[in-house]
């Protein structure tokens, strides 16, 4: 089997899986949490209060009330 022919089985099968995936609503909410886990598990308070801001647009007051969530849930 040439890889090219074994390549090409690997994306059919790749598609199909992730198409067979989004059924699985737990699973699709696991692979997202993990994702934005991972993107910001290890910012300091500053590097994650700099990012939301500066990367994702958030305003000052979201960002606030977002932390004020946080101590409530504590």
């Amino acid at each position: 089997m040439s890889n090219s022919t074994l390549n090409k089985a690997k994306d059919i099968f790749i598609q199909e899986q992730v198409e067979d995936s989004f059924d699985d609503y737990k699973f699709i909410m696991s692979v997202l949490y993990d994702h934005f886990k991972n993107e910001v598990n290890k910012m300091s308070e500053k590097e994650f209060k700099d990012y939301l801001e500066n990367e994702l647009g958030y305003s000052e007051e979201m960002i606030s009330n977002l932390f004020k969530l946080e101590a409530v849930q504590q």
